[in-house]
């Protein structure tokens, strides 16, 4: 007996410690529906939070499929925050979970649609510097701060695989036999002073060029190595539209263009100006040696400066009849001015 008393008192005080921890984990269960106040259809994924009088999170759960939500909670008084995006939270009454009522249904939780009315909504798109088309690649140089100032000869020298010598005159990939064409036809602008003629056409009236590395049989021998297609800016919507630009820089360079157009229907009448003003400094320096039959050296040194000031002017007008959006019939005319003027002092 001496032995099994101690041992008694021992099972009796572990079991007391059990039944405090049980009581004192003892766990209740709450449940319900969350639905949207306008259609009265069930919120899938809606967030349950629940919180303690002393707003400190206790627990909280996800709605199913059907709007239903089961968290459980340690027993106790609660109350419950329903939020879901691009609605209003709702918080429920105050909630007691006992030992008697353990499970507890909540009443059911209506969100309603958080609606606000904006003042204005902007939608802004940029292109992208290069488009690659099946037959073609498209550059987009209207914005290209890298053009500004300068004329349509300059344009073509930043494009990949197009080179422009000294004189004007285009390659593509090496070779020379390629086509110039202006807004997808044949123009003036290149036909009688040949590349050199681009120099004349301020960059401002520029607003992509189209690089045809794979011309079609359409284009005859003279485009071989590639058509370069040169579209000019020209706004197409309905109605008077215009812009203008203003160029300077350093050393003396101006420039001022203009587009104007007016489109009625199927007919859409456009002009098109720039005026450029440049002065291009220049130098150089030479030095020769020639060595003599009769053992004299002759020695040459020289230097060269040069400025060359010039004076461009382009005027282009016509009008476009639309028969559809990919079938266009264009007449326009295309006037130049271009005067020019080289100073070189050139000393040994």
């Amino acid at each position: 007996m001496k032995l099994f008393t101690p041992l008694f008192y021992c099972l009796f005080s572990l079991g007391l410690v059990l039944c405090c921890f049980s009581q004192s984990q003892a766990q209740g269960r709450i449940k319900g529906i969350v639905h949207e106040l306008a259609t009265a259809q069930p919120l899938p994924f809606a967030t349950v939070s629940v919180y303690s009088p002393q707003d400190s999170l206790v627990g909280g759960g996800i709605t199913d499929e059907k709007g239903r939500y089961e968290i459980e909670l340690p027993l106790g008084t609660y109350y419950a925050l329903v939020e879901f995006m691009g609605f209003e939270s709702i918080t429920s009454d105050p909630f007691t979970l006992t030992r008697d009522k353990a499970t507890l249904e909540l009443p059911l939780l209506s969100l309603q649609a958080q609606a606000s009315d904006l003042e204005e909504v902007l939608v802004q798109g940029e292109k992208t510097l290069m488009e690659l088309s099946l037959d073609k690649r498209i550059f987009n140089v209207g914005k290209d701060l890298a053009n500004a100032g300068g004329n349509a000869s300059d344009i073509l020298m930043n494009l990949p695989s197009v080179a422009v010598d000294p004189e004007g005159n285009v390659r593509l990939r090496g070779s020379a036999n390629v086509r110039i064409l202006i807004d997808g036809k044949p123009s003036g602008l290149v036909s009688f002073k040949g590349s050199s003629g681009l120099r004349q056409l301020p960059a401002n009236l520029v607003e992509r060029v189209e690089v045809i590395t794979n011309p079609s049989a359409r284009y005859e021998a003279e485009g071989m190595a590639g058509v370069i297609n040169i579209i000019l800016k020209k706004d197409n919507k309905q109605g008077f539209n215009g812009s203008g630009e203003v160029v300077t820089g350093s050393p003396l360079n101006l420039g001022i263009t203009a587009n104007v157009n007016y489109r009625k229907n199927r007919i859409n009448w456009f002009i098109n100006y720039g005026i450029a003003h440049r002065k291009g400094p220049g130098r150089g320096n030479l030095s020769q040696e020639v060595y003599n039959e009769n053992g004299t050296t002759s020695l040459l040194q020289q230097s060269v400066r040069s400025t060359v000031t010039s004076l461009n002017n382009s005027l282009r007008g016509g009008l476009d009849y639309f028969f559809s959006e990919q079938s266009i019939l264009t007449a326009s005319y295309v006037w130049r001015r271009s005067d020019a003027h080289r100073i070189t002092d050139t000393r040994p």
